[in-house]
């Protein structure tokens, strides 16, 4: 699984076609769909245009909540023109998601997923799935930037193993914190001479966790995915890390 992935989803979904070619044409690997995207299906036709085998992307996508859950699966397999997907979320805990849960193990089982996973679940959700559990869920896709996130729910998905990954890891629309205009975070953007959505997205990978983000521009993914040849210092993070639940008054640059 890249440790980073190009949703297509929410506010980018119009744009779904030039933000999965410009992510493959960078060079990445990972995309983040889901059924009710309604925008699956331009990943096996961007694929083609691209030349690029199915078997050398990683897809996560995710069937909408706990009810339905044999059919949503089928009907993302038909969308994705695969016979196989690599990573499958319940998109949010609604539902008989004990149920659910037993219906992905069983595609699981068979290979059809390669790993099964959730999304948007807290504490109280996780502990009642892993009461029937047979499969521990490989991943839990959350909310989580430098400034917003669930601690319950992280400390929780962690302790238990369950690779965390962010969604809306640079905030939202004017939502999830101001990461831009923090002071924290333009402090230790200057430092390296990198953007403060860097810094944002470098903190998420450097606690060992994953990301999967948005933009329509191929200048940004690249700019965004340029993560790796720079190291946050111990001092750098543990002051970010501070950051979280306080809401200092921002910049505006």
């Amino acid at each position: 699984m890249p440790v980073m992935s190009i949703g297509i989803g929410g506010l980018e979904t119009a744009n779904a076609s030039a933000i999965v070619s410009n992510w493959l044409k960078l060079g990445g690997r990972g995309i983040d769909t889901a059924l009710i995207y309604k925008d699956q299906n331009v990943v096996p036709e961007e694929l083609q245009k691209a030349g690029i085998d199915r078997k050398d992307v990683f897809i996560t996508t995710k069937i909408p909540g706990c009810d339905l859950a044999t059919a949503s699966v089928e009907y993302d397999l038909k969308q994705l023109k695969t016979d196989y997907i690599d990573l499958l979320l319940i998109h949010y805990p609604k539902g008989d998601c004990a149920k659910a849960w037993e219906v992905l193990e069983g595609y699981h089982s068979k290979g059809v997923l390669r790993a099964i996973g959730v999304s948007n679940f807290d504490k109280p959700s996780l502990e009642v799935l892993m009461e029937t559990a047979k499969v521990k869920p490989a991943v839990n896709q959350i909310e989580l930037n430098v400034l917003e996130f669930d601690a319950e729910a992280l400390a929780f998905s962690e302790a238990l193993n369950i690779t965390v990954e962010a969604y809306s890891p640079v905030g939202r629309s004017g939502h999830s914190g101001d990461i831009r205009g923090n002071k924290v975070i333009q402090g230790v953007a200057a430092n390296h001479n990198i953007s403060t959505y860097q810094v944002a997205l470098k903190w998420i990978i450097q606690h060992g966790r994953f990301l999967t983000f948005q933009s329509s521009s191929a200048e940004h993914q690249a700019s965004d995915a340029a993560i790796f040849d720079f190291q946050l210092t111990e001092s750098e993070m543990k002051a970010l890390d501070a950051l979280h639940g306080k809401h200092l008054e921002p910049i505006y640059m």
